[in-house]
C-alpha cells in the first residue's frame, strides 16, 4: 500500500548533495497515515514490530509512538541489524544479519521496519528467515521505496514515498556512518561544513 503524497520529484539528474527530498512534517505526516490502516489491521494481536537496524531506528521509535497513540498497547518491539554497505554508497557484499532479533516471533504477527527499500535483498532475507521461524504473517514497512533500483522481487506492504534513484541521508540514512540525525530526508552523500 503506497500513500497518497502530494510531493512531486524531478529526476534524479536535477538534485544536488544536500537538497532536502522530503521535508520531516511531511514524513510524520505519512507515518500518521500508516500508522492508522496499521492500527485497524492489527488491534487485539499483540503485533511484533521489528526494526531494522540502523537505517530504521527512527521510523520505527516514530511508528510505534503512533501506533500506541491508535489503540495498540500491547505492540512488542524487537530489532535486527543488516549490512551490506561497508562505508560509502557502494553495498561490499550480500546483505548480513550482525545483531539478531531477541523475540521469538514463532505464532505472531509480525511488522518490519525499514528506512529505504533499495534492491531489496536485505528485506527479502529477512522477511524469509522470519516466515521459516514460524511467524503467523510477516509484512513490511518502508519510509521510501527506490523501484529503479531493485534486484529481486520484493514489494514492501506499507510505502510511505516511491522516489528516484537518488543517494539517501537523514531520517536515519547515512553515508558511512554520518547524517542519520538529519530530521530531513536529503540527497547525499552531503558532509555538512565546518562551523
Amino acid at each position: 500500500m503506497n500513500t497518497a503524497n502530494k510531493l512531486q520529484f524531478k529526476p534524479a539528474n536535477e538534485y544536488k548533495p544536500g537538497d532536502i527530498l522530503i521535508p520531516h512534517e511531511q514524513i510524520l505526516k505519512v507515518i500518521q497515515k500508516l500508522s492508522s490502516i496499521i492500527a485497524k489491521q492489527y488491534i487485539g494481536q499483540k503485533l511484533l514490530v521489528v526494526g531494522i537496524l540502523k537505517g530504521g531506528y527512527k521510523v520505527t521509535a516514530d511508528l510505534t509512538s503512533e501506533l500506541h497513540n491508535k489503540g495498540l498497547k500491547d505492540l512488542q518491539i524487537s530489532f535486527i541489524t543488516m549490512k551490506s554497505y561497508a562505508d560509502g554508497t557502494k553495498a561490499k557484499y550480500e546483505p548480513q544479519i550482525v545483531q539478531d532479533m531477541d523475540i521469538n516471533p514463532e505464532g505472531r504477527h509480525v511488522l518490519l521496519i525499514d528506512d529505504v527499500l533499495d534492491t531489496g535483498k536485505s528485506l527479502q532475507v529477512i522477511h524469509k528467515l522470519i516466515n521459516d521461524r514460524g511467524a503467523k504473517s510477516v509484512k513490511s514497512l518502508v519510509v521510501v521505496d527506490k523501484p529503479d533500483r531493485r534486484r529481486v522481487a520484493y514489494k514492501a506492504d506499507y510505502v510511505g514515498f516511491t522516489i528516484p534513484d537518488v543517494w539517501l541521508q537523514g531520517y536515519g540514512m547515512d553515508t558511512g556512518e554520518v547524517g542519520r540525525s538529519e530530521p530531513n530526508i536529503i540527497v547525499g552523500p552531503f558532509t555538512h561544513p565546518l562551523l
